[in-house]
Parts: structure tokens; C-alpha cells; sequence
């Protein structure tokens, strides 16, 4: 069995491959094709859509392509239903630190952190916090309640907030069904958005949304930018309708320097980096080579995409 693999992995994984594989390493979207000639697996970097598209098709052995990511929109998904390969992503490897930034945004909201670093960097002692916010006693709706959406949840009740999470199968007390989610999001201070963009969940939350919710609550959003009509939203902060919203991610990324996200009041940008972990390599090796033992034994892999749903 051959296996294409980023070179970026290679001192988290090389020593723990079974001694029968044939490896060939790849460093960049360019070297990837040759790499893929002949390969049953293709441990797939993230690129520009043409540049995986050529990866693919330069592969025409393969059976098995894996990823490190969670959202899998910018790949050419019907390309790899066509050719009925079997797609896992990296959907649980990114939960611990998104999960922690969400609740980073969201206590530099409640505390006003940003007036605060701002001061600091005019060397000016504030006579008064800028805020005086809590999360403790409040509510969160968590809109896709998969393995981030959970991890943000159980980060949020250890500070005393009162989470629903909206997922398509609700399965437990706490739990609602995705299409319920609408009709309660006057009940709740933090709305945070966890969802995969596909076709159904684009622009998710637009004027409608914003204007359900209470003129003191929250949006976050650590997903796609995608999810959000940005227009709306800014329109609702500028017109004080909403009370904050922060955004790792943005609808056009890098967020173009004239954009007015910049400059709206009560909104935290960072520049999707949610997922960034020192320990991120170590536990994509660890599902890459579980799945790997796997599929050499045929059982079924973790984290199979569904190529219809998109997710």
C-alpha cells in the first residue's frame, strides 16, 4: 500500500507507520501530484480548490483521502463522489483550543478587554472598567452541536452559563433539534455558531436572526464566515440592535483592509486563528495513523464525510 503524505506531519507520524507502506512525502501543493502517482491514501494538505483538484486527479489509484481540517467546502466534493473515494476529516482535532477562544471572546465582551489593552496602550489608567459583564447566570445557544460545539459548551457551564445546543439528532437534556433553534433566540445572551457552511446553513444568521435576538446578546462565530450575512450584522451593531458580536472568521478572508467589520462598535476580529494548538500536529497524527490501522484491516474510519451533506 502506498501513502501520499504532507511533509509538515512527517516527525509526528514517520516512526509509527507500519514497516510495509510505501511512503512518499510531499512538501507543498506543488510536489503533491507526483507524490499521489500510484497512492491507495492521500493525507491532504490544505490548498487553493485547483490545486487539490490536480493532486486527485493525478492519483488515479486512490481509495482513501484524509484531512486535518473539520470544514471540507472549499473541496471539490463532487469530484470525489464521482469517483466514489472515501473522505475523513479532522472533525474533533480542533475542539480544545477553538473551544477555548470562543470563551476568550466572550469574556473580553463581558469585561470590555479591549478598552482595557487599548488604555493601556495610550498608558492611560481608566477611571472606571469599560464593562461590568458576567457570564456566570446567563445563557448560550450553541447552533451545531458536534465535538466543538460540545467542547465550547463544557467550558461554558464551569463558568455558571446555562447552554442549548442545536444539533440535527438531539440525543440528550440540553439538547434541541437544528430547525428549532429560530423560534428561541429571544431566550438567550450569547448565540455562537459551531454549524459546517453547506448549502443549508449559508448566511444562517441575517437580518431575521439578528433581529430575534435580545438588543443585549452576543453573536459568536468560531465556524465559517459564511454563516453570517456581515451587512446585517454591521447593521445591527452600528444601530446599536445588537450588543457585540466577535468573528474568527469572515466571509472573505484575509478580511479586506476597507471593510467595515473593522471599525464596528463592540466587535472582536481575530484572524481565524482558533484552531492554532502546539499539540494540534500530535493529535492529527494520532487519528491519521487509527484510521490507517483501519482501513489496512477494513474496518470502518473515523470521521467519514458525508459527500451529500457536505459535512
Amino acid at each position: 500500500m502506498k501513502l501520499a503524505l504532507p511533509e509538515r506531519f512527517r516527525a509526528e507520524t514517520e516512526a509509527r507507520l507500519p514497516a510495509e507502506v510505501e511512503v512518499a512525502w510531499y512538501a507543498d501543493a506543488e510536489a503533491a501530484p507526483a507524490a499521489v502517482r500510484g497512492a491507495d491514501v492521500l493525507w491532504l494538505n490544505m490548498w487553493e480548490r485547483a490545486q487539490i483538484q490536480a493532486a486527485l486527479a493525478a492519483g488515479d489509484e486512490l481509495r482513501w483521502v484524509s484531512m486535518h481540517g473539520a470544514g471540507v467546502d472549499g473541496l471539490p466534493l463532487d469530484l470525489l463522489r464521482g469517483r466514489r473515494l472515501t473522505l475523513t476529516n479532522g472533525a474533533g482535532l480542533h475542539a480544545m483550543p477553538i473551544s477555548e477562544y470562543a470563551v476568550l471572546g466572550m469574556l473580553a465582551l463581558a469585561k470590555g478587554f479591549p478598552a482595557l489593552v487599548r488604555a493601556q496602550d495610550r498608558k492611560q489608567w481608566l477611571d472606571s472598567p469599560p464593562a461590568f459583564g458576567e457570564l456566570h447566570g446567563t445563557k448560550a445557544l450553541i447552533v451545531g452541536y458536534g465535538g466543538i460545539g460540545r467542547a465550547i459548551g463544557e467550558r461554558l457551564r464551569a463558568f455558571g452559563v446555562e447552554v442549548v445546543g442545536a444539533r440535527r439528532h438531539p440525543v440528550a437534556a440540553g439538547e434541541i433539534a437544528a430547525e428549532a433553534w429560530r423560534d428561541r433566540l429571544g431566550e438567550f445572551d450569547w448565540v455562537i455558531l459551531a454549524s459546517p457552511l453547506t448549502n443549508s446553513t449559508r448566511a444562517q444568521v441575517g437580518a431575521a436572526e439578528l433581529g430575534a435576538m435580545k438588543p443585549t446578546a452576543v453573536l459568536v462565530n468560531i465556524a465559517r464566515g459564511g454563516l453570517v450575512d456581515e451587512a446585517a450584522l454591521a447593521g445591527a451593531l452600528r444601530d446599536g440592535r445588537l450588543a457585540g458580536a466577535y468573528l474568527d472568521v469572515t466571509s472573505e478572508e484575509p478580511l479586506p483592509s476597507g471593510s467595515d467589520l473593522w471599525t464596528l462598535p463592540n466587535l472582536i476580529l481575530t484572524p481565524h486563528s482558533s484552531w492554532a494548538s502546539q499539540r494540534f500536529a500530535a493529535r492529527a497524527a494520532d487519528l491519521f495513523l487509527d484510521n490507517l490501522d483501519r482501513f489496512g484491516a477494513g474496518r470502518p474510519l473515523r470521521n467519514i464525510v458525508d459527500l451529500d451533506a457536505g459535512y
